[in-house]
């Protein structure tokens, strides 16, 4: 008798969890945990809270949308008291190298590691993924990433071990996603709110980042990004996830009664990444404003109210240029240093550099490349780039082109064109707002390459089914 009580009790116990976990706000909590824990400097406990609560929707949860918002608070886990960071004034902790951490770590990651396991031989057994075309052309993509490199002079094992990773995140993640979700209604509202709570925690940060940091960061007259610092990364990284929340926040602005307050919000997600001071998150955030505000003048509930509130933006954005002319002209003269050489030809803050060193590396070894631990920049942000993470080209196509070579970059086309036929076979309003956010973080990378750097890159492949696969009335 008292076995079956407890059998019940605890049947009681994993039914709760089980709603909690598939709870549409939840992500509000995991925002809270993980706010929390940035400013007391416990990584630790958000470490555990993340790799816990995913391992349990791994075996818990029949739909697994609900992973994807953890997967967005994973990328900003690292406090600044702890942060490997080294940059300026900025001396990195060594936190994340002491043996005793690792363990720890290193426990909750075989959990995570564990689950996923469990979950990809379930699925199986199941039997219920079916291969389709993205799946055969990502087999083709990860292949190339794993023979990155191969023939080439600095060949090392860790061009092996990079590869096999990012196939992992590209194509096992893939597979893991697009046979365990549904594309309901109701999972595309899970996504927008996962990423609204994602964004409320972003907005806080830089809030409290420029109401501590006001002084410095205004110090020369205008705006220096390089005060823009988090413990998770710098002015880049912070604008390009306020970018790819853009799309995703217009989703519930296009679902809800009240989708004006949504779209003001948007607009405020767009006016943060400008405060990040980061070029590539001014033009991603404005174009998917820009591209999502024409859906919803297509479509929303609230089409007559965003089309006035759009029109007043419109209208105040002309004001202030005029009123604060010699401000937005410094703004401008600003951000566009050292985009060009003197001579009038396109730098990209030393992008074309980087550029032209992949065409050379392609060069060296035109069939594999010459590998992702090749040498892009002189400088390192962290202390532990090119040692246990690449650098990078900071344009997708030079990144797959000299690291990859011709194998990876035929192969990365092949699979983007079927990504996109995936899109537009049947494509539906929800699917246009997921892949907007896609286009947006692709876009970012033309002058960057977060999807080659690992926890973005799990943001992108949970995204890609929602984007391409077919969705149910």
């Amino acid at each position: 008798m008292r076995n079956y009580v407890s059998k019940i009790k605890f049947s009681n116990f994993v039914n709760v969890l089980r709603e909690l976990l598939e709870w549409r706000y939840f992500p509000f909590i995991t925002a809270v945990v993980t706010l929390s824990c940035y400013y007391i400097g416990w990584d630790l406990v958000t470490i555990y809270f993340i790799c816990l609560t995913v391992g349990a929707m791994l075996l818990l949860l029949k739909d697994l949308t609900p992973v994807i918002p953890q997967f967005l608070f994973m990328n900003v886990m690292i406090s600044m008291q702890n942060s490997p960071l080294n940059f300026g004034e900025i001396v990195g902790s060594d936190f994340y190298t002491r043996i005793e951490n690792l363990v720890i770590i290193g426990i909750a990651v075989c959990f995570l590691a564990g689950t996923m396991i469990y979950r990809i031989v379930a699925l199986g057994k199941a039997k219920t993924f079916r291969p389709n075309l993205i799946f055969w052309s990502l087999c083709v993509l990860s292949a190339s990433f794993i023979f990155n490199g191969v023939g080439s002079a600095d060949y090392t094992v860790k061009n092996l071990l990079y590869g096999l990773l990012l196939s992992f995140l590209f194509l096992v993640v893939y597979v893991l996603l697009s046979s365990q979700v549904e594309l309901t209604e109701e999972n595309y509202v899970k996504i927008g709110v996962g990423f609204l709570a994602f964004s409320s925690l972003l907005f806080i940060e830089l809030a409290l980042k420029y109401a501590v940091d006001y002084e410095k960061i205004y110090a020369s007259g205008t705006l220096d990004k390089q005060q823009i610092i988090m413990g998770w990364g710098v002015w880049n990284n912070c604008g390009t996830f306020f970018s790819i929340c853009v799309a995703p926040v217009m989703l519930m602005a296009s679902k809800s009664k009240r989708g004006y307050l949504y779209l003001i919000y948007a607009a405020v997600l767009v006016a943060c990444a400008f405060f990040t001071g980061s070029r590539q998150a001014m033009l991603g955030s404005s174009f998917a404003f820009g591209l999502c505000s024409v859906a919803l003048m297509v479509k929303s509930r609230t089409r007559l109210v965003n089309a006035i509130i759009l029109a007043v933006m419109a209208v105040a954005g002309i004001i202030l240029v005029i009123v604060y002319r010699e401000k937005v002209l410094a703004f401008i003269d600003k951000i566009m240093q050292n985009v060009f050489n003197d001579d009038g030809s396109y730098s990209g803050g030393g992008r074309m550099r980087l550029i032209k060193l992949a065409i050379e590396y392609f060069k060296s070894n035109p069939v594999f490349g010459s590998g992702f631990f090749s040498p892009f920049e002189s400088f390192e942000l962290t202390g532990i780039t090119n040692t246990l993470f690449p650098t990078f080209a900071h344009n997708t196509f030079a990144e797959i082109l000299g690291t990859c070579g011709l194998f990876g970059i035929i192969s990365y086309l092949g699979y983007r064109v079927i990504t996109i036929i995936g899109f537009f076979r049947k494509p539906t309003q929800n699917k246009f707002y997921i892949a907007a956010c896609i286009l947006t973080l692709l876009l970012i990378c033309m002058l960057d390459n977060y999807i080659f750097y690992l926890l973005p890159t799990l943001i992108y492949s949970t995204l890609i089914p929602f984007a391409t696969g077919k969705q149910k009335n």
